[in-house]
């Protein structure tokens, strides 16, 4: 199955992505999983035309996938008050658009999950139609809701009873007492914050049975331990609310002057022989380390990225999905966004 890339553009890409990978430290020739990952993509709305034509083409060349990779869902969100994580205000649909981005993840045997975790609701955004109109288009496919704010959690189990909730990581339970907590409520899954991906001991703590609960953030690029990851979910909430981008408010929040991320971090304290390159002092997982997590009971994992153009959304699923001898075949065959 060789195939000939001639498309100069591609061609950089495929040199630029492999340039990243080994610098980052992951395996370029990495075939897969001992046993069964299930990866929860994003991008379900931000990017909906390119997880498309990427999830039609892993079903129509199944071969393109790494050894026992399952893709479960798609995340993400329309512009909507109760969207969190990510500002997003751009990308509006129609009610027709909705329907049909349903019926396609519907075709495709693919679970859409929503990010609803703007943490600053209130009584009267409850009822804000658009969000609602988005529930009744879903609720007859049984989406997935990830959620953080109390109210807002209260508010979809009593009305869309068919839906099933995921606690989100944007929550910050910093300690393992309040992580643990999360499993006494009926969440379909608990996403871990991101700290705890390499806290072994504390992973080993969580009932075996729970495990296939957990859900492990795994491309996350934020310093371990930042103490600015609060302040950024309440600037992002509140940007949400007021339907500003980041853009407009990169001067004035103090998320910007604390955020150790954006002020140098990790070249500023890169060490040139660590294994991990760019992703040292982050929770970064490589692919190739999952198996660890694997032969532990965890193998549901989630790739973020939903704010990222299509060709370094690509590039953040390619390593995790994609086998290496297809990456050629896999970018001539998805439409890419230049």
């Amino acid at each position: 199955m060789n195939f000939v890339i001639r498309d100069k553009y591609q061609k950089k890409l495929i040199a630029k992505t492999k340039k990243r990978m080994i610098k980052t430290g992951i395996d370029w020739n990495f075939e897969g999983y001992k046993e069964e990952a299930h990866f929860f993509i994003c991008g379900a709305f931000e990017s909906f035309e390119f997880i498309r034509d990427f999830l039609e083409t892993v079903k129509n060349y199944p071969w393109l996938l790494k050894d026992n990779v399952i893709i479960d869902s798609a995340f993400g969100s329309p512009t909507c008050v109760w969207n969190g994580g990510r500002t997003l205000t751009s990308n509006y649909y129609d009610k027709q658009q909705l329907k049909n981005i349903r019926d396609t993840y519907l075709n495709l045997g693919i679970k859409i999950r929503f990010i609803f975790t703007n943490s600053l609701l209130n009584e009267y955004d409850l009822h804000d139609r658009y969000c609602n109109l988005l529930m009744d288009i879903f609720e007859d496919i049984s989406p997935e809701v990830v959620v953080n704010s109390p109210i807002l959690e209260s508010y979809l189990r009593d009305k869309y009873p068919s839906a099933s909730f995921i606690s989100s990581t944007t929550k910050r339970l910093r300690t393992s007492t309040e992580q643990l907590k999360e499993f006494e409520s009926d969440y379909k899954y608990i996403c871990l914050d991101y700290d705890y991906n390499y806290n072994f001991d504390f992973l080993k703590s969580i009932h075996h049975k729970e495990r296939k609960r957990v859900e492990i953030l795994v491309n996350s690029t934020c310093p371990k331990g930042c103490n600015a990851r609060v302040l950024h979910q309440i600037c992002s909430s509140k940007r949400q609310l007021e339907y500003n981008s980041d853009q407009d408010n990169i001067e004035s929040e103090d998320f910007y002057k604390l955020c150790p991320k954006i002020n140098g971090y990790p070249t500023n304290s890169l060490s040139k022989d660590t294994r991990m390159g760019l992703y040292s002092g982050t929770n970064f997982i490589l692919p190739q380390d999952l198996d660890n997590y694997i032969e532990m009971g965890f193998n549901h994992f989630k790739i973020q990225g939903r704010e990222l153009p299509t060709t370094q959304l690509f590039a953040e699923f390619l390593p995790y999905l994609i086998r290496p001898e297809f990456y050629p075949r896999a970018i001539s065959i998805i439409n890419i966004n230049r």
